[in-house]
């Protein structure tokens, strides 16, 4: 023990007795030094380190990878509550339009976009949650998603939150699952045979997602355990690719 370490011990105090007879007890499962009341036998961690920038912006790139929470937790030596709370901040500063930037309806006369749903579930596999989503084609750019059941009613909302703009002009391609038709005016439709490769964007989009996202991935233990944490976890994911695919296509285009 160096000189910094016995002078941090010497002023530490057990949280339950208020006495300073404390020994050091070994590490926590993320390395962190425990201590322990000779008295009490209370054990407990120094919590007054705070994490630097520098790490909480590796950890906010590390989210966009398939990587569960205990593993970002292993690799940076942070402690999975501290973790869930900025995970927790984090995603409620996600931008409800998840960065969607509309594009000028006065170059383009017609919007083509691809609507598809996708399997998850919250807790257990029973609870489904289908994660619909709209895809602009031009840009390839998320417009919209909506989690629910795969009944109309999901479909209907998914329509519902498409931009006004956008919707008074968009051809919608989608797969034939029948609740679209019922969602969708029609003359605004087009059902296509997953063979005909008309809806290969947003089905492909689909497997970034669960590539990427690791509460997505079928086979796997690092599936939410609560609805709202699955949806601001899909929603963070989708509003950075967006602002990636905004960059790209400014810069080419």
């Amino acid at each position: 023990m160096n000189n910094q370490e016995i002078t941090q011990a010497n002023n530490l105090r057990c949280p339950r007795c208020q006495l300073s007879h404390i020994k050091r007890n070994g590490h926590t499962y993320y390395g962190k030094q425990n201590y322990q009341c000779k008295l009490c036998d209370r054990q407990f961690v120094v919590r007054n380190r705070t994490v630097s920038p520098e790490k909480q912006a590796l950890i906010k790139s590390l989210l966009l990878e398939r990587i569960s929470l205990r593993g970002i937790c292993r690799v940076l030596k942070v402690s999975l509550t501290w973790l869930i709370n900025f995970v927790e901040r984090l995603y409620q500063t996600t931008s409800e339009d998840l960065q969607f930037a509309l594009p000028s309806a006065a170059e383009i006369e017609i919007f083509c976009v691809e609507a598809d749903e996708l399997w998850s579930f919250v807790a257990r596999r029973e609870n489904k949650r289908w994660i619909w989503l709209v895809l602009e084609r031009r840009t390839r750019q998320i417009i919209t998603l909506h989690i629910g059941d795969r009944s109309q009613n999901s479909a209907i909302a998914l329509w519902a939150k498409v931009p006004l703009e956008l919707k008074a002009q968009a051809l919608v391609l989608t797969d034939c699952w029948d609740a679209y038709a019922l969602a969708i005016p029609s003359n605004q439709h087009v059902m296509c045979e997953k063979q005909s490769g008309q809806v290969s964007l947003v089905e492909r989009f689909n497997c970034t997602l669960r590539q990427r996202v690791s509460r997505l991935v079928r086979k796997s233990l690092s599936f939410s355990k609560s609805d709202w944490f699955h949806e601001e976890a899909i929603k963070y994911f989708i509003a950075h690719y967006n602002l990636e695919r905004r960059k790209m296509f400014e810069h080419y285009f």
